[in-house]
């Protein structure tokens, strides 16, 4: 049975005007892979609720960390109202989305708030001082209001990180990627991907769309690493 904790709000971090990252008490032994998940319950106005949240923090933080959109449900109401202090419950870690301390070649395409898995990936790869043949993050986000973390994936081009950010749409006088994630634009940027570990996390939706660019680019079953966020269309 997974372990439930009390844990403390610690603070909020807005990122636009509805993307917001919670920082949470992290409690004593709890330990997790980058990369992997939580559930927090909060006590809302209709009653107790559950949501699952990837880590966005690394291990070596003291602290535990979720970003996520505000969607006005009564959970992300209750989330977004909180003050520090206050009580709230999380269980896990729970998830398999992790990368192997062997890879040295690794391609994320991630949209939105998708990036919550990977910042924790690369956020323990870059205290780890953890060094890459080639890493490249193709980042896909709606305009430059809110590009969760770019600063830090930007300062982890020693590294061996690329970052590609991709506007859905761009500011004025912008030079760089711009409407949305394809295969040809994946291609461009990586030609040569043969022994590449792809990574894809979000919304089913967004998911099943990088889906198809995988098969586009015929990445093998076994090089795909996939989490989606909540359950799949009907």
């Amino acid at each position: 049975m997974t372990k439930r904790h009390e844990v403390r709000l610690l603070g909020h971090e807005s990122c636009g005007s509805d993307i917001v990252t919670v920082r949470f008490s992290r409690p004593a032994g709890y330990d997790f892979t980058p990369g992997q998940w939580f559930t927090l319950t909060l006590n809302t106005a209709e009653g107790p609720e559950t949501k699952t949240f990837s880590h966005c923090s690394a291990p070596a933080d003291e602290y535990l960390e979720m970003t996520t959109r505000l969607s006005g449900s009564s959970f992300k109401r209750t989330l977004e109202s909180l003050v520090p202090g206050d009580r709230a419950v999380i269980a896990g870690p729970g998830g398999r989305l992790a990368l192997a301390d062997e890879v040295q070649k690794v391609c994320f395409l991630i949209g939105g708030v998708g990036i919550t898995p990977v910042r924790s990936i690369l956020r323990h790869a870059a205290l780890s001082h953890r060094t890459f043949e080639d890493a490249l993050l193709v980042y896909g986000n709606r305009d430059a209001s809110c590009v969760p973390f770019l600063p830090e994936f930007e300062r982890m081009a020693p590294q061996g990180l690329r970052t590609v950010v991709v506007y859905e749409t761009p500011p004025p006088g912008w030079g760089g990627e711009e409407g949305f994630i394809t295969a040809e634009l994946a291609s461009r940027h990586l030609p040569d991907h043969g022994e590449t570990q792809f990574f894809v996390a979000g919304p089913p939706v967004m998911v099943a769309v990088m889906e198809r660019i995988l098969d586009e680019l015929q990445v093998p079953v076994a090089q795909r690493h996939v989490e989606r966020f909540g359950p799949a269309a009907k």
